[in-house]
C-alpha cells in the first residue's frame, strides 16, 4: 500500500468512479487507518459508484465494512475478492445495507477442508441488487474448488434477475425460501454428493419465471423440480447428469424450450422427450443405459452439436430444419437417424476419434452444404470415396477444411485435384494430409480467398511447381514444415 499526502485527488482526477482497496494478512492496523482516510477523501470529492475490496476474511474486513456504511450505502457496484486459512476463523457478524447496489461479485478462496461456520459473516441486503456472482475460486465449475459454507449470505433482494454460485449445503437456505420472481438466470456448482441435502421442489417454486438454468451436477428430483415449476425456461444447461431413476420414465415436454445441453450424463428411457420450439441441442457424452434409446422430437431445431461414444443414446423422431450439425464420433459409428436427407444443412462438422465411420454413405443426405469440416484424431481415413460422393451430390460447398492427427488423413492426387475444379470454393484448408499419386497442374479457384496449407505430405514432390497463387499472393498462407509441399516452390513462401 502506497500512502501519498492530502492532495491525493487533483482537480482532473474528480471522475474517479471506482476505488481499489487492498491490504494483506500481514498488514498492520495502521495501514487500515491509512486506507480509510483516503478512501473518505475520494468519497468526499468524488462520485464513487464503485468499490474493489482484494483483502483476507477477518475482524480488519469487518471493521471496513462497518467504517464506511455510508459508501456502502451508495455504490452500485461492489467486488470482493477474500481468502482465509485459518480453520478457526473468528470476525464480527457485519450487516450490510447497500440500498442501490446494482452488481456483486464475491469470491472466496479457503485452503483449509476443515474450516467450519456455521453461519454467515456478512450479510447484504440490497434491494435493487440485479445481478450476483459467488465463487469458491477462479472458475464456475467445481474444479479446484475447497467446499465451504460460505461468508456472504444475501439477504433482501427482490429484485434479483441473475444469479452465479458456488453452492454449499448449508448455504443459503433462508434466500432460497423467499419469492425470486425476478429471477430470470441461474448458474449453480455444487458437489453430487449434496443433491439429496437441499429442496429443489422448494427452491424452483420461488423462482418461476426463470429463462435460463445452468448446473453442474443434477439429478431426476432436480429436473422434475425444474419441469414442474420453471414453465418460462428457455435455456437449459446440464453438466454431470444422472437420470435414471424415474425423469424420463414417462414422456416429458418442455413447451418454451430454445436451447438444451446434456453433458456427462446416464440416462435410462426408451420414452418421447418433446421440445416443439427447440432451436440448439449440445449433447455430450451421453449413455443411455440398458440398451434404451431415447426418442426426441424437435421439429424446430436449427444447430445440433452431438458427441457420440458407444451405443446410440437418442433418435431424433421429426424432421428438423437442421442448418448446423457438429458431430463427433469416438469409437463409434454414425447415428441412424443421419442417413436421412437434410436439405436446409449448411454447415457439416465432423470430428472422428478412434473410429472409422460410414460417412461416404453419411454425405449425401447433406445436398445443399455450404461449409465442410472433417477432422480425425487417432483415424487412420482415407478421404476419397466421401469427397467423390460430395463432388456428386453437394454442387453449393464454398469452404472445405480437412485436417488429420495421428496419423494424417490420405488422399490420392487425382481427388485433391477435382476439389480446385469447384469455382465457388472461397475458402480452403488442409493440416496434416498424406497426398499420393501421380501429380497434375493444379489452378487455384478464381473465387479463392483462403488457402492453407500446414503439415501436408505430398508424395509426388513435383507438386510443389503446379500450385499457382491468385493476383493476390498475401491470401495463400502455407506453413513450411520438414514434410510439406512448398520447399519445391517458388511461389509459396
Amino acid at each position: 500500500v502506497v500512502v501519498v499526502d492530502e492532495g491525493v485527488v487533483e482537480a482532473s482526477e474528480r471522475d474517479y468512479r471506482v476505488a481499489y482497496v487492498k491490504w494483506c494478512k500481514d498488514s498492520s492496523p495502521e495501514v487500515l487507518t491509512s486506507i480509510n482516510r483516503m478512501l473518505r477523501e475520494l468519497d468526499e470529492k468524488c462520485l464513487l459508484e464503485g468499490l474493489i475490496i482484494d483483502a483476507p476474511l477477518g475482524q480488519m474486513l469487518s471493521d471496513f465494512f462497518r467504517t464506511h456504511g455510508e459508501l456502502l450505502a451508495r455504490i452500485r457496484k461492489l467486488q470482493v475478492s477474500t481468502d482465509t486459512m485459518d480453520s478457526r476463523l473468528i470476525a464480527d457478524r457485519c450487516v450490510l445495507k447497500m440500498d442501490q447496489l446494482e452488481t456483486l461479485f464475491w469470491r472466496e478462496l479457503v485452503s483449509s477442508d476443515y474450516l467450519q461456520n456455521k453461519r454467515p459473516l456478512f450479510v447484504i441486503e440490497a434491494p435493487k441488487l440485479h445481478s450476483a456472482v459467488v465463487r469458491f475460486g477462479d472458475s464456475d465449475s467445481d474444479r479446484g474448488v475447497t467446499w465451504h459454507n460460505g461468508f456472504m449470505e444475501l439477504a433482501q433482494t427482490s429484485s434479483l434477475k441473475a444469479l452465479k454460485m458456488h453452492l454449499h449445503p448449508r448455504m443459503w437456505n433462508r434466500f432460497f425460501e423467499q419469492k425470486l420472481d425476478a429471477m430470470e438466470h441461474l448458474t449453480i456448482s455444487h458437489k453430487a454428493q449434496d443433491l439429496l441435502t437441499r429442496d429443489w421442489d422448494c427452491m424452483f417454486s420461488n423462482m418461476p419465471n426463470l429463462k435460463s438454468i445452468q448446473m453442474w451436477e443434477a439429478d431426476d428430483a432436480m429436473l422434475e423440480a425444474i419441469h414442474r415449476h420453471c414453465l418460462q425456461l428457455r435455456v437449459l444447461l446440464l453438466d454431470n447428469v444422472d437420470l435414471t431413476r424415474g425423469f424420463l420414465s414417462v414422456d416429458r415436454v418442455f413447451p418454451r424450450l430454445e436451447h438444451l445441453r446434456l453433458e456427462t450424463a446416464k440416462i435410462q428411457s426408451n420414452r418421447t422427450l418433446y421440445l416443439p420450439i427447440l432451436k440448439h441441442l449440445e449433447w455430450f457424452n451421453i449413455k443411455n443405459q440398458n440398451d434404451h434409446i431415447l426418442n426426441v422430437a424437435a421439429p424446430m431445431l436449427q444447430t445440433l452439436r452431438q458427441s457420440r461414444n458407444g451405443d446410440s443414446d437418442f433418435n431424433l423422431t421429426t424432421k428438423s430444419p437442421l442448418e448446423k450439425l457438429q458431430l463427433d464420433v469416438y469409437a463409434s459409428d454414425i447415428p441412424g437417424h443421419f442417413f436421412q436427407p437434410f436439405p436446409t444443412m449448411r454447415e457439416l462438422s465432423i470430428r472422428v476419434s478412434s473410429a472409422r465411420p460410414d460417412l461416404d454413405r453419411m454425405v449425401q443426405h447433406f445436398r445443399n452444404i455450404n461449409e465442410l469440416v472433417l477432422i480425425a484424431y487417432n483415424a487412420p481415413l482415407q478421404c476419397d470415396q466421401m469427397l467423390n460422393e460430395m463432388f456428386k451430390h453437394c454442387n453449393n460447398v464454398t469452404a472445405i477444411t480437412l485436417c488429420g492427427f495421428n496419423p494424417n488423413l490420405e488422399l490420392s492426387f487425382p481427388v485433391f485435384a477435382q476439389i480446385f475444379r469447384n469455382r465457388n470454393l472461397k475458402s480452403l484448408k488442409m493440416f496434416g494430409l498424406t497426398i499420393t499419386g501421380n501429380s497434375c497442374p493444379v489452378q487455384l479457384p478464381p473465387e479463392l480467398e483462403t488457402f492453407e496449407l500446414r503439415h501436408v505430405k505430398v508424395m509426388d514432390v513435383a507438386f510443389g511447381a503446379y500450385v499457382f497463387p491468385p493476383d493476390q499472393p498475401h491470401r495463400v498462407v502455407c506453413i513450411k514444415s520438414d514434410d510439406c509441399c512448398s520447399y519445391s516452390s517458388k511461389d509459396c513462401d
